[in-house]
């Protein structure tokens, strides 16, 4: 009848160590954060493995839940120390989820399943950090396993659809191109939204299948396009950090060009910052052999990252996208309204153009038009629509005969 905590924890991108360094080094990391978590936890407590890079940590004789709350803290802050491995220095840091017995469960089954929904919660916030449990994350996990289970197969039953957002030139007000955006209907769950699919194609690596459909349809669409209005516009695609790891990513961009007829400077690849963050040499190459085939390079979300002037300097980027947090808050934002305009210059004087996401007021077209941004995309002009669609509501902008 004790209060107990069952803590479940992940060494955070723990993977890479074994990928970069090798098992060995890896092995040692393990024995040493094993090590670390004993010198935290109480005298009373338990520290065990249950394998991987997973370790559970049960904390008995509670007298109240903040206890575990401060042995959690006190545990990410031990890990904020670099660990000293073969003469290297490496960081790593903690996911971790806590369950509390007996509000969260009375069996060790229990306990483990959800203070491991907790762990992946912490995850899901950002890493380094811990996560309660609560009864809502299993609706959340319930619905997670759903997605999960219907995507596979979605592709082959034709779910998925491509949607385009058109990026308009204020100055001249037309249309250069379009963003494509992926959007799925499924008879059982109806429609998903990419803010939930997204993430769960990236860790099943259906993303790598699923990307590849995205390509084929924007490029056969710009193909259309491109033909039946005699403009050379642009399609804007995302790629994911998985995609990068396909070794055919850029033989199938390629062949994708040749087979559509569409020319390279024509396709634009928007990379989020974390692609970068990742820091493999594979990325480098990627990004390297794209930008010899002519494809332009865009930055996406910028501004929401931490080393966004470093990757503006070391890579060959064609394009800068603000994100749409800072344009929801002009023009009455001053502080937002400054960002903007730093980043407009800045841009621009390395000789990039800049495109602002999520424009959705009068009052932010004119603004961003004062400060020279080059294109402006969202609600205000189109939410994203179908193919047809964007073809009639492209041909009100072509020039009269």
């Amino acid at each position: 009848h004790e209060k107990i905590a069952i803590l479940f924890l992940d060494l955070d991108d723990f993977k890479k160590v074994n990928d970069t360094l090798g098992h060995e080094i890896g092995d040692k990391l393990l024995i040493e954060a094993a090590n670390k978590l004993n010198q935290v936890v109480r005298k009373e407590d338990t520290v065990g493995r249950l394998g991987g890079d997973e370790f559970i940590v049960l904390l008995r004789g509670l007298s109240h839940d903040h206890n575990a709350l401060t042995i959690a803290e006190n545990l990410l802050n031990a890990f904020r120390k670099p660990f000293r491995i073969d003469g290297r220095e490496l960081m790593l840091t903690l996911s971790i989820g806590i369950a509390i017995s007996p509000d969260n469960g009375n069996c060790a089954s229990d306990l483990l399943r959800n203070a491991d929904t907790a762990m992946y919660q912490a995850k899901a916030l950002g890493r380094n950090t811990y996560s309660f449990y609560t009864k809502e994350m299993n609706v959340s996990m319930l619905r997670r396993l759903e997605i999960e289970e219907q995507m596979h197969g979605a592709l082959e039953r034709n779910e998925f659809e491509v949607y385009y957002q058109p990026q308009f030139d204020v100055r001249y007000n037309n249309i250069i191109g379009a963003e494509a955006l992926l959007r799925w209907h499924n008879p059982a769950l109806g429609n998903i939204g990419p803010d939930e699919f997204i993430p769960v194609a990236e860790h099943t690596g259906l993303i790598v299948s699923i990307g590849q459909f995205v390509v084929k349809q924007a490029l056969s669409f710009l193909k259309e396009w491109q033909s039946l209005h005699q403009k050379q516009y642009r399609m804007a695609v995302n790629l994911s950090p998985r995609q990068f790891r396909d070794a055919e990513l850029l033989d199938f961009i390629q062949n994708s060009l040749n087979d559509t007829n569409i020319e390279a400077v024509s396709l634009e690849l928007e990379i989020t910052e974390g692609v970068l963050m990742i820091g493999q040499s594979y990325i480098d190459d990627a990004l390297v052999k794209l930008n010899k085939l002519g494809i332009k390079l865009a930055m996406d979300d910028f501004g929401t990252g931490y080393s966004s002037l470093s990757y503006l300097r070391q890579y060959s980027f064609d394009v800068l996208k603000i994100d749409r947090s800072f344009i929801q808050g002009i023009p009455k934002n001053t502080e937002d309204c400054e960002l903007s305009n730093a980043i407009i210059a800045m841009g621009q004087s390395l000789g990039l153009k800049i495109v602002a996401e999520g424009v959705e007021t009068k009052e932010q077209v004119d603004l961003l038009s004062t400060l020279g941004c080059d294109y402006l995309q969202g609600y205000f002009f189109s939410k994203p629509v179908p193919a047809m669609q964007l073809i009639d509501f492209s041909a009100k902008y072509l020039p009269s005969n």
